[in-house]
């Protein structure tokens, strides 16, 4: 069973929690929504949240309108920029538990 954790205005919350259930075994996905994507910009205080959740296993997604919107970069190959049918796809699926942060 995978874990979607949805969040737009608590993603270092979102990423630590993640990182924690990861770190035991768990399949977590983060998918960063509206101001959340803010994150992605270079120099941002929670870079490291972001670095150590991937390292942890966590898989990252960007809603790819929002990083557009703020013209922020993703290019640290960190994240993947899906669209909100992937997003749909991921929490309609009957094997993920979807939890809004």
């Amino acid at each position: 069973m995978t874990t979607a954790l949805l969040t737009s205005q608590q993603p270092v919350a979102a990423l630590a929690l993640a990182t924690d259930w990861a770190s035991h075994g768990d399949e977590v996905t983060v998918v960063l929504l509206d101001s959340a994507t803010n994150l992605l910009r270079p120099g941002h205080d929670a870079a490291s949240d972001l670095e150590a959740a991937r390292a942890a296993g966590v898989r990252v997604w960007a809603h790819a309108a929002a990083v557009g919107e703020r013209a922020v970069d993703p290019g640290s190959g960190l994240v993947d920029l899906v669209d909100l049918d992937a997003v749909a796809a991921l929490i309609g699926d009957p094997e993920t538990r979807a939890q809004w942060w």
